[in-house]
């Protein structure tokens, strides 16, 4: 499994950015073979986002397709850019509430 993992530093209204980005960022990953994952931090002026795909190359298509769709329709800027293999990944089991 592989992670794309971008932190990008922004002057927008947030909650602006981030309507427009749902509306345009959930489309794409959702429609990008090996997708699995998508969300998004904000901390100030800077947007972390993060996402899971089953291999390298679904991982770099989307990093490509999701790029051009910020460069496009945002005023972000990419401040760190990270994609590669997960070492290991723990997820919480959880149970019914009864």
């Amino acid at each position: 499994m592989y992670a794309r993992v971008v932190v990008y530093t922004h002057q927008d209204d947030k909650v602006e950015l981030e309507a427009k980005a749902r509306a345009g960022v959930i489309p794409i990953v959702s429609g990008t073979p090996g997708y699995i994952s998508y969300g998004v931090m904000f901390d100030d002026d800077r947007v972390v986002s993060i996402s899971q795909w089953e291999s390298e190359e679904h991982a770099r298509s989307a990093d490509a397709e999701l790029a051009a769709w910020v460069k496009a329709n945002t005023t972000m800027t990419s401040e760190t850019r990270i994609t590669g293999d997960l070492a290991w990944l723990e997820l919480a089991s959880r149970t019914p509430e009864a």
